[in-house]
């Protein structure tokens, strides 16, 4: 229990502004991780911070504004781009399939990933920075090294099918889906990532009468 002095100022919180945002965004990042945007409150955050629950509406404006700012993408893209380039652009599906298997299946990235969709799928806010912190650095210049056409919707196509991914194996863990041996998933995304990065495209309008 938080007692309270003289002057009104609760004993045991931060007062230092920097040190208290910095307390905010750090127990903010553990509470997503563990407990994904839909299960973490600006309470609860307060709270493990130690401040004013006042203050993180002071400094990030909403929940949504706080998951923006803490965010991160689970991999480094430079890391992933090179990977993935790295035989070439003939196999840049196959090792692009294994490249997002290896990082979901991985416990701590996962979390983050499932966190990020999770949240995506609730607010508007935050799909746009999932948009900004995951196609603009990693996708679209992955696209682009690919070097087929129209690579921001080549990108998007992608992205399509991660989120569709994420959301079938690791937060609804559809079957068989969900059970799938990583390698056997790998091999069959693998085709599809290849077509959607190098493969041909429809021409706009090319479908209409």
């Amino acid at each position: 229990m938080v007692e309270t002095g003289t002057a009104g100022a609760k004993r045991g919180r931060r007062t230092d502004a920097g040190r208290a945002k910095e307390a905010i965004q750090q127990a903010a990042r553990q509470l997503f991780a563990e407990h994904g945007f839909d299960r973490t409150s600006v309470r609860q955050v307060a709270l493990a911070a130690q401040v004013d629950p006042m203050l993180v509406t002071h400094y990030f404006k909403s929940k949504a504004g706080l998951f923006a700012a803490v965010v991160q993408p689970p991999v480094d893209p430079q890391v992933a781009i090179d990977f993935v380039l790295a035989e070439g652009p003939d196999h840049v599906g196959e090792r692009l399939a294994r490249f997002v298997l290896r990082t979901l299946e991985n416990p701590e990235s996962q979390k983050w990933i499932v966190a990020m969709v999770r949240a995506a799928t609730a607010e508007p806010e935050v799909a746009a920075v999932v948009r900004e912190r995951m196609a603009e650095p990693l996708v679209i210049p992955l696209a682009t090294a690919a070097g087929g056409d129209d690579p921001e919707y080549r990108a998007m196509l992608v992205i399509t099918q991660l989120l569709g991914l994420a959301m079938g194996r690791y937060i609804l863990r559809i079957e068989p889906l969900a059970s799938r041996p990583v390698e056997d998933l790998a091999a069959d995304l693998a085709e599809t990532f290849q077509r959607y990065l190098t493969g041909p495209l429809s021409q706009p309008g090319a479908g209409e009468p």
